[in-house]
């Protein structure tokens, strides 16, 4: 590889206010032979599927090798999940990738396989295929200290037309956040490298760039974590360590599959005011709004009005409706299965009890993006299963109400056509009720084998019921 382009972001200097320090002998040549042995070039061809519409584009991306055979993560941003606009919406806007072609350095080239991405930092993981061939991964340096105005490079991937297709760049460490979470910030960095690989002055690997969690879009998701922005748009950037890509390389996030735990709640924060009001002296807390029925929360004996104040001993600090997803988080990570103790406030009329409460966190509920689909090719439309957003949204009851979503019609299609719109929910196809995508093949495959000429769809929509006649020819 030609020698690596090396540059400095005179921003950088102006905001650090430093000067002429040492961040200029980083020693680019030694690290770049480095760099070439576990860097890797992405092209990727994705679909991305909004309702009638399916468009392809092709993405390039810079990889790091980060084990043997051949694990290789990326900024993932782009086929993140929806966030919820399927559900909100009717539209379920998917990206799903069609291609993956992985070039090393040294030019060698490699078809990948897809695995997933991490919902929390938005890395990707992709699979270098290759039966025989061993890869030199990077190494990460875990137990890294930092202090305000540490000096950290990475590398960059150059637009297609330019070579070398690397750039140095560097930045520092701007400041050491403790609130809503640890976070290294730095400076000097832009989001076009997120999940570049970060080396400190000592040329060791010690993480990846980046985004902070955004606290002030609080997401309905108990689970969730949104984009992070600061005032004015601009990018909270920093270090994800070796500590947090350790376990995820170790377990990485499978496409469709859900390890997050769920409690099954609706929340808000205990603020100063509110706790001041009601005489409690507690730091911070959760107040449970709404109980989601069987869910971990129904059966550990919470009850609306309940103020969560500890987890497992630790105290929720969560003064604040921007710190939410801290506790949301919290959770989220600790996963299906957990087996967590639950300190609780509960008031009445003529008295407060402090309680201890066990729960046992169940699997998150799968997202719409995620749902198993069926396809229909003659009709040319797509079903999916109800998910939990979508009994939320409607106010329907799971344990009564069944049907699959029209999660995607191709435009001019049969199903279009005849009047079948994404987000529908179909009861019954013919005379056959459909509980689930494999209902709905079930009596698609036998209408089809009858030839008729329409099929008679019962739908829910807009909060009623409507029958839908769509030609088969």
């Amino acid at each position: 590889m030609s020698k690596i382009i090396s540059y400095v972001l005179t921003a950088l200097f102006l905001i650090a206010g430093v000067g002429n320090l040492t961040a200029q002998d980083f020693d680019f040549s030694k690290l770049e032979n480095e760099v070439e042995e576990y860097s890797v070039i992405i092209d990727m061809k994705i679909e991305v599927s909004f309702g009638i519409h399916t468009t392809d584009q092709t993405e390039q991306y810079l990889g790091t090798i980060v084990t043997s055979d051949g694990i290789v993560i990326f900024d993932g941003t782009s086929l993140s999940s929806d966030g919820g606009l399927s559900t909100m919406t009717g539209f379920t806007v998917k990206t799903t990738p069609v291609h993956i072609e992985i070039r090393t350095l040294d030019g060698k080239t490699y078809d990948g396989e897809y695995i997933g991405v991490d919902r929390f930092t938005s890395i990707g993981f992709l699979k270098i295929i290759s039966d025989e061939e061993k890869f030199r991964p990077v190494v990460f340096k875990p137990d890294q200290e930092y202090k305000v105005g540490d000096w950290l490079c990475l590398y960059m991937l150059l637009p297609e037309f330019i070579s070398p297709p690397l750039a140095a760049d560097i930045g520092m460490v701007s400041a050491l956040v403790k609130s809503p979470e640890e976070f290294i910030l730095t400076v000097g960095f832009n989001q076009l490298q997120k999940t570049s690989v970060l080396f400190n002055s000592n040329l060791e690997p010690v993480g990846v760039l980046g985004t902070m969690m955004d606290p002030t879009t609080a997401s309905t998701d108990a689970g969730g974590l949104l984009e992070s922005f600061g005032q004015f748009g601009i990018p909270l950037l920093g270090v994800i360590s070796a500590e947090t890509l350790t376990e995820l390389i170790a377990d990485p996030p499978q496409k469709g599959e859900v390890d997050r735990g769920w409690l099954g709640i609706t929340l808000q924060a205990l603020t100063k005011d509110i706790a001041e009001f009601w005489g409690l002296d507690v730091p911070g807390g959760i107040i449970i709004n709404d109980i989601v029925k069987n869910s971990p929360a129904d059966k550990s004996g919470l009850v609306i009005g309940d103020i969560i104040f500890e987890v497992n001993g630790q105290k929720i600090e969560v003064d604040k409706e921007e710190k939410l997803p801290v506790f949301q988080r919290m959770i989220s990570e600790m996963g299906p299965g957990a087996s967590i103790e639950l300190a609780v406030v509960r008031r009445n009329d003529t008295k407060i009890d402090t309680l201890s409460l066990l729960a046992t966190l169940k699997e998150a509920p799968i997202a719409a993006v995620d749902s198993p689909e069926y396809e229909n090719e003659s009709l040319e439309f797509k079903v999916r299963n109800m998910v939990f957003a979508d009994y939320m949204i409607t106010n329907l009851d799971p344990e009564e109400f069944e049907g699959v979503v029209v999660s995607k019609l191709e435009m001019g299609g049969l199903a279009n056509i005849g009047g079948l719109r994404i987000g529908d929910i179909i009861q019954r196809i013919g005379d056959q009720d459909i509980g689930s995508i494999e209902d709905a093949e079930t009596a698609m495959t036998d209408l089809e084998t009858t030839n008729p000429e329409e099929i008679i769809f019962f739908i829910w929509r807009n909060n009623q019921t409507l029958f839908v006649n769509v030609k088969t020819e």
